[in-house]
């Protein structure tokens, strides 16, 4: 399970107000569907399918369903409501189509990533992989990594780990890879492929195995997975535009 900080941070809101759900009780023993109307502070509203509205305060939920609102309706300190982020982004604000300039501006405003270099060295370093996620995932950064097409449009994102030695395949390699299916699955939905983690010894010099995939609303696919460079192991999310021939691992 994601750590909460990271969910938030990273996750998108799928549900709003006026979507129905099913609820469960705190010891995961009993559900209603109900419609989520509002939220204040800790008190919700939700409507029946009968037309009958109850309020009352989270605590009466089971864990996942208060994850789910602080992730889809959070609130400040205050109780008010705060900002989520945009449906139909990737990943944190960015979406495909966006320039370099507005990707540009985009990562100086986010609260998800930050920039290790001060942005007067981009011109001199390029812009792929100075950004990177302000919190690790299951112990590693990920850097972000950026393909633009020949009208300067955003056509494909990138997050990588920095290469590990295959020494740490099974520690932080494999965290970091079991971290982000759920985080994905939050932004994306369920997978519509989802295998083990690959063998190491089946991934090839230069070549990604991916493990799992989905499909991105507004087109495009995600495809996550481990990557081999000069002997180290990446774990690579991609969200593409690109048409995939995507097959479980083996």
């Amino acid at each position: 399970m994601l750590r909460i900080p990271i969910i938030a941070l990273l996750a998108s809101v799928f549900l709003q107000a006026g979507d129905t759900r099913n609820w469960t009780n705190p010891e995961g023993t009993k559900t209603f569907e109900a419609e989520f109307t509002s939220r204040e502070g800790d008190e919700i509203t939700l409507k029946r399918a009968d037309g009958s509205v109850i309020a009352f305060d989270i605590s009466k939920l089971h864990e996942d369903d208060r994850r789910w609102l602080n992730l889809n309706h959070p609130v400040g300190a205050d109780g008010a409501p705060q900002e989520v982020p945009d449906n139909d982004a990737i990943f944190d604000d960015l979406k495909f189509g966006d320039s370099r300039e507005l990707v540009i501006e985009k990562l100086k405003t986010s609260t998800v990533v930050e920039a290790e270099l001060e942005e007067t060295f981009f011109g001199r370093t390029g812009l792929n992989g100075t950004y990177r996620t302000r919190q690790k995932v299951g112990g590693l950064y990920c850097y972000l990594f950026y393909d633009f097409d020949n009208a300067g449009s955003l056509r494909e994102l990138t997050m990588r780990t920095v290469p590990q030695p295959e020494s740490e395949y099974g520690s932080s390699v494999s965290s970091c890879w079991e971290e982000l299916p759920n985080l994905i699955s939050m932004l994306h939905g369920k997978p519509f492929l989802a295998g083990d983690i690959p063998s190491a010894s089946k991934i090839e010099e230069g070549a990604m195995l991916g493990s799992h995939a989905w499909r991105i609303e507004g087109g495009g696919n995600v495809l996550l997975g481990i990557a081999k460079v000069e002997g180290k192991y990446e774990v690579s999310v991609r969200f593409t535009l690109e048409k995939l021939d995507l097959r479980p691992t083996p």
